[in-house]
């Protein structure tokens, strides 16, 4: 298994191979959100063959009023015939390091209910704040659980998180 990292995001068909060509992978098409586009992407490959990618932005937050700078990691997808092997747990600790060395406070995803368990076993925290974002018509509350991975010693959110801009 070799990882590979390229600025930019992940490419569309990369993601429906890795997703069996389902049309919604994610299983989030169904909540009618407009997504960022990632500025970085890191692939995992068996042979030539990508079988797992993930992608992440920076982006300066507020949580409780307070300027944040938050790596905003999303598209988390390995190939259903490599799950169960560690690939994700290797690719999101890669990534959360290249988000330390950005500068990066916290780092922080949007995942269905289900998934949080996954992410709990992981290191992560969810977030019982109200977690609102941007969207082309409006500001609106965020519909999916929100969880973050801390790299300082800054506060949790209580009352408030602003993504201040597209979810990722």
């Amino acid at each position: 298994m070799r990882l590979r990292y390229a600025p930019g995001p992940c490419d569309r068909e990369d993601t429906l191979t890795l997703g069996d060509s389902l049309p919604d992978p994610f299983g989030i098409n169904g909540l009618g959100l407009a997504w960022a586009d990632k500025e970085h992407t890191l692939a995992a490959f068996h042979d030539s063959r990508r079988v797992a990618s993930l992608g992440w932005l920076l982006r300066d937050m507020t949580f409780d009023g307070a300027p944040r700078r938050v790596a905003g990691l999303g598209s988390v997808l390995v190939d259903p015939a490599h799950r169960g092997r560690g690939i994700a747990r290797t690719m999101i600790s890669v990534a959360v390091e290249h988000a330390r060395a950005a500068g990066a406070e916290t780092v922080m995803l949007i995942c269905l209910p289900e998934q949080v368990p996954f992410f709990t076993r992981l290191g992560w925290r969810q977030i019982f704040a109200a977690v609102t974002l941007q969207q082309p018509a409006a500001v609106r509350p965020c519909p999916l659980s929100t969880m973050t991975y801390d790299l300082t010693d800054l506060p949790r959110p209580s009352i408030s998180v602003d993504l201040q801009g597209l979810p990722f």
